[in-house]
């Protein structure tokens, strides 16, 4: 590899978040991850060591610098720019004050303040996207940074080999650590080889300026002045044994002599003892971050949190901490606090934007010994800024919440934006083709609504392909013509729905009420004591009575004589309830082996215990074969087509409402949530019927003029939203009112394309007919997503999303941190746009977005 195979033109835009290729093709790691979780750690096989960094000068009283970047591998102008800042010296206003041009690459009047090249780069997880695996790693990765280190000794100038650190997050362990083993262990053999002549069939994924030295998934640096820095391979906040025995190693080993860490008898002395010997400097980088979008981890005492551990995953971090002996400071009723004793930095990335909550600045009076710091702009798409619950303050943001506001909402207001960043518009297409079909070919669907008249369906007598395709799909006439259904149809469909939702209540219970049973059983600590085995055989009884409540009502229906058939396609609705329902109960299941295999490393298994695993399971197949065969009288071909058709409009449906509520509506409360299922049911509404209703009543013209008039209104909405009179005050109450106003202006744009149609001819069914339902689908999900997520993120929702739609490389950042004896200094430097031209003698320059300190209060330390 030479300077001019680095071809900057070649550089690859962030991946498709929005159901793209390269998602569609890692669909299978990220499920295994999402299924398997910590069973795929594989910490409990690494023995990590304490590493002491090398120093590139002699004098130990001089500050020590490093750099930390996060969630990177990703847009490769965004890294490549990353990457020369990284390996470069930099120079910053003199005073430290924060500009849009207070960072250079060489000295001037301004910018005299040196910042010496990191001693060490730490990468804070999620090292490439989808997946950190060799060929995203290389691609991704690999490349910006070694075209980066191409460019710089190209000026002449020398890139020395400086260590690279570590930690996986969750893109690393979709691939199980292997690319992450690759990036960052230490290799068998040296490492000063040329990165660029790895072997193909067995990569390492070296760097120029960079060699890798560590050991394991987590580690313990041992910084100059006392400091220390714990990269913890912490995944949702969790900890394994294995890891926490080695940091408390580090600080404080005679806890590790006869098993006393773990002895839950003296959990209270242990907790005690940690706290006093924890180092007193220190930084803690973790995968997910402590604090963010303005929301409280915790808001639980923390002897409460010692005393019953964590309830939610958002705790989880909260007791990571606690149990090695660091105060969560994070934690409402902490609200930054730390003992004086102490000085501590929290850091992590997986939010791709900047923020800072408590700390100091150089111009600050008071000192701060915490600030817990949110540094996800490695190179990632940006996440909106402007995301905040405002229950905790953000010192600093970057970007500010306005540039944030109107860059994201002018590209996901932008369909050809949505339309390049996945498969969203071939969703669109398929369901409005399905729907479309639906509505006018297949009888079993059609007699339900009948949009059309019958004359405009296909001629079966005609021999085309419609014809043949209706004629297969149609039942007989008496089938078709007669009253719906009898008593017996609507009790199975009252009683499946309510069973549903019955079961999908008591799934999402379950883990609560283990561990409800756990901390009851920890009263008495001895397993045969009869107390303790009375409180698991009352928790096993509870759990599946549920289910055999609502298998006996079952039983007495099973039996009634049923005279005749339900409409084919309610036969199939019903068909597809009755498959959820025998999910939902194989989900209990797995939940409950869970229990059971985690029980079975203290207590040996009993048959009782293992009865509701055949409860479970035989009723899940029992409810599946009596759907099919009790409603699957009808030919093959309909109800094949009535089952599919039910499972899309149930995904487009309740499906988008669902994920409107519990994933857009993921911060909030319960009103929030039934808030955000509200906008869930109007977009659902209107992606279904603005595609179906053009397909059936509008002729071509119109069909043209409307979706160019909506696609040019959208692309102004993007603009008008972000007029300045709008955005000039940002505040969370001016991002609801214009959220409002974007709500406002959808509805209106919506009810606009429809209204003209209620008045129209329907237009005979044809192929282009078909054709044209596809392509509207796939135009109008583009336009409607967007809107979508313009109006949920104006009310702190779908900020993944928000950002993965947008697919922007502004706006990133890495930080330079300066440790002396008393004080650690973050240098934020911001990344407006990715730079990948360096020559010339007009070199650019960049944002100096925060400076923060944390010191010691107590000046023993």
């Amino acid at each position: 590899m030479s300077i001019k195979d680095c071809n900057k033109k070649d550089f690859k835009g962030p991946v498709s978040w929005l159901m793209g290729r390269e998602l569609l093709a890692g669909l299978k790691w990220i499920a295994a991850y999402s299924f398997l979780g910590d069973k795929q750690k594989p910490t409990n096989w690494m023995n990590a060591e304490v590493i002491k960094p090398p120093r590139s000068n002699n004098n130990a009283s001089e500050p020590y610098w490093f750099d930390y970047i996060a969630d990177t591998g990703d847009g490769m102008s965004a890294v490549y720019t990353i990457a020369y800042l990284c390996m470069s010296e930099l120079w910053v206003d003199a005073q430290s004050n924060p500009g849009p041009n207070n960072v250079t690459l060489t000295q001037d009047d301004i910018c005299s303040q040196h910042l010496p090249r990191g001693e060490f780069l730490f990468i804070g997880g999620d090292t490439a996207y989808h997946i950190a695996d060799t060929a995203s790693l290389k691609e991704r990765f690999q490349t910006p940074f070694n075209c980066a280190a191409l460019d710089i000794m190209h000026t002449g100038k020398a890139v020395d080999q400086r260590p690279i650190y570590g930690i996986p997050a969750n893109h690393d362990y979709y691939d199980v650590l292997d690319g992450f083993n690759r990036q960052f262990a230490k290799p068998i053999g040296d490492d000063s080889h040329n990165p660029l002549k790895n072997n193909p069939k067995d990569p390492q994924l070296g760097l120029l300026g960079y060699e890798r030295t560590q050991i394991s998934s987590y580690l313990a640096l041992e910084l100059p002045f006392n400091w220390w820095l714990w990269g913890l391979d912490s995944q949702e906040g969790k900890m394994d044994k294995r890891q926490r025995a080695f940091f408390v190693s580090t600080f404080y080993s005679n806890l590790l002599k006869n098993g006393v860490l773990f002895d839950d008898e003296q959990k209270d002395k242990v907790l005690k003892q940690l706290q006093d010997n924890v180092p007193a400097k220190l930084i803690v980088a973790t995968p997910e971050p402590s604090t963010v979008f303005g929301k409280w981890a915790s808001l639980k005492e923390v002897d409460v949190l010692v005393k019953n551990g964590a309830d939610d995953p958002k705790e989880q971090i909260a007791e990571t901490f606690i149990s090695l002996g660091l105060e969560p400071s994070f934690i409402s009723t902490k609200n930054g606090a730390l003992n004086k004793d102490k000085c501590r930095l929290d850091i992590s990335g997986d939010i791709h934007h900047y923020e800072r909550y408590w700390g100091a600045t150089p111009q600050d009076k008071t000192p701060s010994n915490y600030a817990s710091v949110v540094a996800g702009g490695g190179g990632a798409f940006l996440h909106p800024s402007h995301t905040d619950i405002n229950e905790v303050e953000r010192e600093q943001v970057y970007p500010c919440r306005k540039d944030s506001h109107n860059l994201i909402t002018q590209k996901i207001l932008n369909p050809f934006n949505i339309f390049r960043g996945g498969y969203i518009w071939l969703t669109g297409g398929i369901i409005a083709f399905m729907s479309y079909f639906a509505l006018t070919i297949p009888q079993s669907t059609w007699s339900l609504f009948k949009v059309i008249s019958d004359p405009l369906r296909p001629d079966k007598e005609n021999g085309s392909l419609l014809s043949q395709i209706r004629g297969a799909l149609d039942t007989p006439t008496f089938i078709g013509n007669a009253q719906c259904c009898d008593t017996s149809f609507y009790y199975d469909l009252v009683y499946i729905i309510l069973f549903v939702g019955l079961l999908g209540f008591w799934l999402y219970r379950t883990p609560s009420h283990f561990d409800g049973i756990a901390k009851a059983q920890e009263k008495y600590p001895d397993k045969d004591d009869p107390e303790r085995i009375t409180i698991w055989v009352r928790g096993v009884l509870l759990f599946i009575t549920p289910v055999v409540a609502g298998f006996v009502p079952f039983l007495i229906f099973m039996g009634w004589e049923r005279n005749d058939l339900p409409h084919s396609f309610l036969s199939g609705i019903l068909i597809d309830l009755f498959f959820i329902v025998a999910v939902l109960l194989f989900g209990l299941s797995r939940r409950y082996s869970n229990v059971l295999i985690k029980r079975a490393k203290f207590e040996p298994e009993t048959l009782f215990e293992l009865l509701p695993l055949w409860v479970l399971n035989v009723s899940a197949v029992i409810y599946a074969v009596f759907g099919i065969f009790r409603y699957g009288a009808y030919s093959t071909s309909i109800m094949t087509f009535n089952l599919l058709i039910a499972i899309v409009w149930l995904l487009a449906t309740v499906g988008l409402v669902g994920i409107a509520a519990f994933v857009g509506g993921n911060l909030m409360k319960l009103r929030g949530k039934i808030h955000f299922a509200t906008l869930g049911v109007w977009h659902a509404f209107i992606q279904i019927s603005v595609p179906v209703a053009l397909a059936l009543y509008a002729d071509w013209g119109v069909i043209l003029v409307v979706s160019a008039c909506t696609i040019v209104l959208t692309l102004l909405a993007g603009r008008l939203f972000t007029l300045n009179f709008l955005v000039k005050d940002l505040s969370a109450n001016n991002q609801k009112k214009i959220g409002i106003l974007l709500i406002i202006a959808w509805v209106v744009l919506g009810l606009g394309v429809l209204f003209p149609l209620t008045g129209g001819t329907p237009v005979a069914v044809d192929g282009w007919r078909l054709l044209w339902a596809f392509l509207l689908g796939a135009l109008f999900s583009c336009i409607w997503f967007g809107w979508y997520l313009a109006a949920a993120l104006a009310f702190n929702g779908h900020n993944n999303e928000a950002g993965g739609g947008a697919r922007s490389e502004q706006y990133r950042h890495l930080i330079r941190f300066k440790v002396e004896e008393h004080r650690l200094t973050g240098y934020v430097i911001g990344i407006d746009q990715p730079v990948t031209d360096f020559t010339g003698t007009d070199l650019p320059k960049f944002r100096l977005v925060d400076v923060f300190t944390v010191e010691a209060i107590d000046s023993a330390l």
